[in-house]
């Protein structure tokens, strides 16, 4: 979990500010802890930052185009040099660095060491192609004994899940379904990772999906066909400025959860997002209560980002994914399953309840599964500091267009271990037959093994497929 506002990184700022020379800004005022703080911090703006890709050599799914993840959190110095928070979290999702700068022949920094002797260590990022300000997330006095724990911020596993779907943007299309939305940063950046991805022309036709310079240079229009640069933007308040690019084939995406006070930060995100109005909807969604006959058997895709967080949540959100996920027929005419609905979930490796929650789906609702492992690296870049504001959009610029070329210095490099599991449905679950199918409803769920095959004759004793 990334914490929301923390002390002690904060606390690691300051000592960062003690411990570096004075050097000049560039034109607009801008400069990273490279080159060291201005003299006079007081009125500044700094940007804590956090850089999350996937492992390319240690993961089982890598991102194809290197993409990644830019966390900030800006905060204004006082006199004293205290630091306040200015405004929420900001995520950016940035391109691949290589193809961005295939052409581009300079070279890492130079190497120099810091004051405490150490050497400066540097990563490469790529422009910024989609940013969302101003997170809205469940403030500590607003939580209530912890109820809104879950959900009630950004997780290291909803990174995970973006990555993810930026590796694999070809799941997400039709409707889909998030689980445990919490304040929905994980279902909404998926759905836009995926339309940035298929957008790319490199392994994907551009003309079927939105490609992010569409996006910018074409006006919004509504179902009447009235455009943004008219007198009516066709949208609801918030979203009056061009959409975020999702897939063309994506037809609506339900963000669920069961706490209204995270729904409500979840419907602010939505507008924050500028994610297409008809594209999502937001609903309460009890895993302990009766699906819905119209949720029964609709979605094409499902995700989750670290719902099965202890046992008891396991067999409630088994038996809601296996109700609500499309069926997987077998096709008689190419001889073979087509798989349709898939459920994906990702969360940390050392979570026990993951196993459990493919046991419960593989016996006690027969549905395929596999695993695969997903390292997710996290660079903590040094603190960048800005006149104001107002320097933020030239800064993403310069960074990537300037004679760094990319190249940014990061004080510390963290490494954290997520499985992801994936299931769809076995090819005899018709979509009305569950409480006859399903061993879970039938009460003969240890009769089948992990690859939910049953286990008379010697058959389905594998674990799993």
């Amino acid at each position: 979990m990334v914490a929301k506002y923390n002390p002690i990184s904060i606390y690691s700022l300051l000592t960062l500010f003690s411990s570096c020379s004075i050097k000049h800004a560039s034109s607009f005022s801008m400069m990273s802890m490279s080159s060291g703080p201005p003299s006079d911090l007081s009125g500044k703006v700094v940007a804590q930052r956090f850089v999350y890709r996937l492992s390319p050599t240690k993961s089982s799914v890598t991102c194809p185009n290197n993409y990644s993840i830019e966390e900030r959190q800006y905060f204004t110095v006082g006199e004293d040099r205290s630091l306040e928070p200015f405004g929420d979290k900001c995520f950016i999702i940035r391109d691949n660095p290589e193809k961005y700068y295939k052409n581009n022949e300079v070279e890492p920094p130079p190497e120099t060491l810091k004051k405490n002797g150490q050497p400066r260590v540097y990563t490469r990022i790529g422009p910024s192609l989609y940013k969302m300000d101003n997170v809205a997330e469940v403030d500590e006095d607003d939580e209530e004994n912890g109820e809104y724990a879950l959900g009630s911020s950004v997780w290291d596993s909803s990174h995970a899940m973006v990555l993810y779907c930026l590796a694999n943007p070809e799941f997400i299309k039709g409707r889909g379904l998030e689980v445990g939305s919490g304040i929905g940063i994980g279902g909404l950046l998926s759905c836009i990772a995926a339309g940035l991805a298929q957008g790319e022309t490199e392994y994907l036709p551009s003309k079927s999906y939105q490609s992010i310079e569409d996006i910018a240079n074409t006006p919004v229009v509504d179902e009447s066909g009235d455009s943004d640069d008219g007198s009516s933007s066709g949208g609801l308040p918030g979203f009056e400025k061009s959409y975020a690019p999702v897939p063309n084939n994506l037809a609506k995406v339900l963000l669920t959860d069961s706490h209204d006070t995270l729904l409500s930060k979840c419907f602010s995100n939505v507008q924050k997002s500028s994610f297409p109005p008809p594209k999502v909807e937001i609903k309460s969604l009890d895993w302990n209560s009766r699906i819905p006959n119209e949720m029964k058997c609709q979605y094409d895709f499902i995700i989750g980002c670290d719902c099965a967080y202890y046992f008891p949540l396991v067999a409630p959100l088994a038996r809601t994914v296996a109700y609500t996920l499309q069926i997987s027929p077998y096709d008689k005419v190419d001889n073979e399953q087509r798989v349709g609905g898939q459920f994906v979930h990702i969360g940390p490796e050392h979570r026990e309840s993951i196993q459990d929650l493919r046991r419960k789906l593989s016996r006690g609702y027969r549905m395929n599964t596999r695993t695969q492992s997903l390292v997710l690296e996290r660079f903590d870049l040094v603190p960048l500091f800005l006149d104001s504001m107002n320097d933020v959009e030239d800064q993403l610029k310069e960074e990537v267009m300037g004679e760094k070329a990319g190249f940014v210095e990061y004080q510390n490099i963290e490494t954290s271990y997520f499985t992801s599991l994936v299931g769809y449905h076995h090819e005899d679950y018709d979509g009305f037959n569950g409480e006859y199918f399903f061993p879970a409803d039938t009460g003969r769920e240890n009769n089948y093994g992990g690859d939910g095959t049953e286990l008379d004759y010697g058959y389905g004793t594998a674990p799993y497929k």
